[in-house]
């Protein structure tokens, strides 16, 4: 614990108490991206602490909770000497050095563990958390593109036959909810596609191959999971040869999260991916939300160019930044 007059930086306990604060905080921060004290504590509790480090604080002034850090390995693309930081204050508390206070708790960690990057981000119209960054040496490493596909309006017209024309060349399109109920091996195929897709995502570092039961415990049993929005393409032999997921907010019932959408590299060039994207877009619509968020590297051109096909809305980027210590 560190005490510095008012202010105090403590461990993060994994009690309700301190999960409800964490989500308070979080809405507080990014209003359009509120996670719930349940969203939290699933994630928490699929995270394997004997592979990847993690370590979380929040800071009390006056006796309340006003912000938190965490700093971690990446899961997705482990490099053993390169580490995550997560730093919120709320606005009503900034200006106080509480920000500082943070960083420098994620710092002397990163550092006691030899640790030689550290990486962090921000949303580009967040011209304070930029600035905290920039004044701490950061440099900006790469960007992702925030898009959102507003539904009252869509036109399933203008995709006329995008559905037939994967369907001729012998694929069916179904969800991860119906082939759990038909196939044993449902599960385990969706995770082995998943993986492939995964590979080719733009990222940082390598990619980190995942874990099948922490996969099913966060895709199959997660406060998020919605297996019937969970789209699969499936070939005559019974390949899952495309992808395209959808994910409930457990906070705000007007959207939906966009998960992973990608294609097996040996199905490419049929259109199945954006027969599956329409299948999200429908399934979205039908159920009264008012639209869909997502976000893709800016490197990646394949999929941005369905996305602005549909209709997706680019928003201000998430610049992702990165120090060598």
């Amino acid at each position: 614990m560190t005490v510095t007059g008012h202010r105090i930086i403590r461990a993060f306990r994994p009690t309700e108490e301190d999960y409800q604060a964490l989500s308070v905080s979080q809405r507080l921060v990014y209003p359009e991206y509120p996670f719930s004290p349940a969203e939290m504590r699933h994630e928490d509790e699929t995270w394997d602490h004997k592979k990847f480090f993690m370590r979380r604080w929040v800071l009390e002034a006056d006796g309340e909770i006003v912000g938190w850090a965490q700093v971690h390995h990446s899961r997705h693309s482990f490099v053993a000497d390169t580490y995550w930081s997560d730093l919120e204050v709320v606005p009503a508390a900034r200006r106080r050095g509480h920000g500082t206070a943070l960083y420098e708790q994620i710092l002397d960690t990163v550092r006691q563990r030899a640790g030689r990057r550290l990486r962090s981000g921000t949303k580009e119209s967040m011209s304070e958390g930029v600035a905290f960054l920039l004044a701490r040496g950061f440099t900006e490493s790469k960007r992702d593109w925030e898009s959102r596909l507003p539904l009252r309006d869509f036109a399933f017209g203008r995709f006329a036959g995008a559905r037939e024309r994967v369907e001729r060349e012998g694929i069916r399109i179904s969800t991860l909810r119906d082939e759990l109920t038909r196939d044993p091996d449902a599960a385990r195929k969706a995770f082995d596609l998943n993986e492939e897709v995964h590979w080719d995502v733009p990222s940082s570092d390598p990619p980190t191959p995942g874990n099948f039961d922490t996969w099913r415990k966060r895709a199959l049993e997660g406060p998020n999971a919605l297996l019937e929005a969970y789209f699969l393409a499936v070939d005559k032999d019974g390949r899952y040869v495309g992808v395209s997921e959808l994910e409930r907010s457990a906070e705000d019932p007007t959207f939906l999260w966009q998960g992973i959408t990608g294609t097996a590299r040996a199905a490419r060039g049929k259109g199945i991916a954006m027969a599956l994207k329409l299948e999200t877009v429908r399934y979205a619509k039908e159920r009264g939300f008012d639209h869909i968020k997502t976000w893709n590297d800016q490197r990646n051109r394949r999929m941005l160019s369905i996305n602005e096909a549909l209709g997706f809305v680019k928003q201000p980027a998430w610049i992702q930044f990165a120090k060598d210590l």
